[in-house]
């Protein structure tokens, strides 16, 4: 913090020292945006030139001072997402689960402090108060001058109070409210729509959408997934790591419903992005490849599967070592040489597996065992 106070403080000493004329320019290059008021006041208060030290107190009093504002700016227009009719109230624990998401830690000791004497009146809250309490109470270095220019700050736009709902809803989601969490992307969807039908934020709200409703059992899900993607490939690059994503949620979802084929065809547009942006020897496009390999093997396009299983393999081999996944992916390639008739190379693909289970499980383990067996009895016939 101090190195940047002292390029700035030399930037404007001049022959007799800091001149007071300087501070608002100094204060815009910390980040602070002083009004012509303020910048007024603070050159007031010194009546000559500023040593470093004293410049150094005051930058860290505004910034403190700044960062306090800014942080309560935020909150308001966060409660106020919440109070459309602009009452000046919202619901206890609307403005508790807020409070969580700010990226503040607060104990239950603190929430309750903050909404004591805070105009608590049954089940909702003035939030102006708590606000203000946690601010601008005594001991917290805020002025009243900052909180009477905050009252009168512009409340969040469309996208803004979007951002904030998805910001509550993945918190309920996260605590297993997943009814209140649809609903909160749901009035956040609404939001962006008024403003933009097409817009990125409109897609990230359909796919949290989607991930609810496969979550809750809706038969919509797919319908929400095709619909954020639509969008992302619209309006992000066409091999976004998002549009990848989506088409991930798709596939499995569909795989999940029985529509192999068309996992399938999402899962392979899928992984042509996902080998853009990791590389093609990276682990996540072997477990790409091997879970492609299980729906060509569902299809019963074996040779198909056992080119993705192979794939898999030599990422795996070269990026772990003698890992698990290196084993399921030569159990997978064993078990489709059985159904290819090829007894012989079904037994040497079993003993590499078994090579690398023992190592990992112990040669007592039930796995190890029953992979014993098997051997043994494709050996004996």
């Amino acid at each position: 913090m101090n190195a940047s106070f002292r390029e700035v403080f030399e930037q404007f000493q001049g022959e007799h020292g800091f001149e007071p004329c300087a501070l608002p320019q100094a204060m815009r290059l910390l980040g602070m945006n002083p009004t012509d008021q303020q910048a007024s006041e603070l050159q007031r208060k010194f009546g000559g030139c500023i040593g470093y030290e004293e410049f150094c107190k005051e930058m860290e009093e505004l910034l403190a001072r700044w960062l306090a504002r800014d942080q309560a700016q935020q909150l308001l227009q966060d409660f106020q997402v919440f109070d459309p009719d602009r009452t000046g109230r919202i619901s206890v624990q609307k403005l508790v689960d807020i409070m969580r998401m700010s990226g503040n830690v607060f104990s239950e000791a603190e929430l309750e402090d903050m909404l004591l004497n805070a105009g608590v009146d049954g089940t909702t809250v003035e939030y102006k108060d708590v606000v203000f309490k946690h601010f601008f109470g005594a001991g917290s270095g805020c002025v009243v001058g900052d909180w009477e220019s905050l009252k009168a700050a512009q409340p969040m736009d469309a996208l803004q109070e979007a951002a904030t709902l998805n910001t509550v809803a993945k918190l309920k989601a996260e605590r297993g409210q997943m009814q209140e969490a649809l609903d909160l992307h749901s009035q956040a969807l609404a939001r962006v729509e008024s403003h933009a039908a097409d817009h990125p934020t409109a897609a990230a709200t359909l796919h949290s959408m989607a991930a609810l409703k496969e979550a809750m059992g809706h038969a919509d899900a797919l319908e929400l997934y095709l619909r954020a993607l639509g969008i992302r490939e619209k309006v992000l690059r066409p091999n976004h790591f998002y549009v990848a994503t989506t088409l991930d949620c798709i596939a499995n979802l569909m795989d999940r419903s029985g529509q192999i084929e068309e996992a399938l065809r999402f899962a392979c547009r899928s992984l042509e992005i996902w080998e853009r942006f990791f590389g093609s020897e990276h682990s996540h496009i072997g477990k790409i490849l091997y879970n492609l390999a299980g729906r060509r093997e569902q299809l019963a396009d074996l040779h198909g599967a056992l080119d993705f299983y192979v794939r898999a393999l030599g990422i795996f081999t070269r990026s772990q070592g003698e890992s698990e996944e290196v084993a399921d992916t030569l159990d997978g390639i064993a078990e489709l040489m059985i159904r290819l008739g090829q007894t012989r190379e079904a037994v040497d693909f079993y003993r590499r597996e078994l090579f690398i289970r023992e190592r990992l499980l112990g040669s007592a383990h039930p796995e190890v065992l029953q992979l014993r067996a098997v051997m043994a009895s494709l050996e004996a016939s």
